[in-house]
């Protein structure tokens, strides 16, 4: 028997699903930006970032770009895993990934994270920059550090709406495609939806999708209302 072709997914819409199967049914070279945070813990870490990986180098268009936040200790891997399609720095076979861009410091304000095995005060979160070949340069200038205000009303993990906004602003322009493999409580899709950007995301955590839904259904305050976003965002 033919196996059914799956119903398209719509624009505007956080799915509970996994985001491997989400992103396999995005159609490739579709994606204007993918904007995520995934887990970067011990057990979690490389499967999360292989799947982005192979997500990205299908579904993004040529020069579109990944932002994704990243672990201080698991950044080598990471690093390989975008450029290679794995952890052990050698291309896989028939690998047509992704390009370093850059990379951005975001400095902690308030309490830092002491990193045990390392006895290091962490100041700053990276946040990496590819983009699928060819290379192409944003018409827009961004700042490559950027202040971290603590948020962590909605999720452990959560990360602050005003870094997203000054990113998301940089990389990509009002209806373009944005989709947030890794959702959580869905900071960066709000941030997409703030900026009039088309988006979609993908969170495999119930009680966390029902408060990402939650927070995407309040009718958000205008950027004027947000420290350090620039006018022309």
């Amino acid at each position: 028997m033919k196996r059914k072709k799956p119903e398209p997914l719509a624009e505007n819409t956080l799915y509970l699903m996994d985001c491997r199967d989400g992103m396999e049914r995005i159609p490739a070279n579709s994606v204007d930006l993918i904007f995520t945070d995934p887990p970067y813990i011990k057990d979690q870490w490389e499967a999360a970032y292989m799947a982005l990986a192979a997500g990205a180098a299908r579904i993004l268009k040529p020069s579109g770009y990944l932002i994704t936040y990243c672990g201080h200790y698991y950044l080598p891997g990471v690093l390989d895993i975008l450029r290679y399609g794995n952890s052990s720095g050698i291309p896989s076979n028939g690998w047509k990934g992704l390009e370093f861009y850059w990379i951005v410091a975001q400095l902690n304000s308030g309490s830092k994270a002491l990193m045990h095995h390392r006895n290091i005060l962490a100041g700053f979160k990276p946040i990496l920059i590819f983009q699928k070949p060819p290379i192409n340069p944003t018409n827009k200038i961004f700042m490559d550090v950027i202040s971290g205000k603590q948020s962590k009303d909605h999720h452990t993990w959560e990360q602050s709406i005003h870094e997203a906004l000054h990113l998301i602003s940089r990389f990509a322009a009002p209806g373009d495609l944005l989709v947030d493999p890794f959702s959580g409580s869905g900071t960066g899709l709000l941030a997409a939806q703030l900026l009039g950007l088309r988006w979609m995301g993908f969170e495999i955590n119930p009680d966390t999708h029902r408060t990402a839904l939650s927070r995407l259904a309040q009718r958000p305050l205008d950027l004027s209302s947000f420290e350090g976003v620039p006018a022309d965002a």
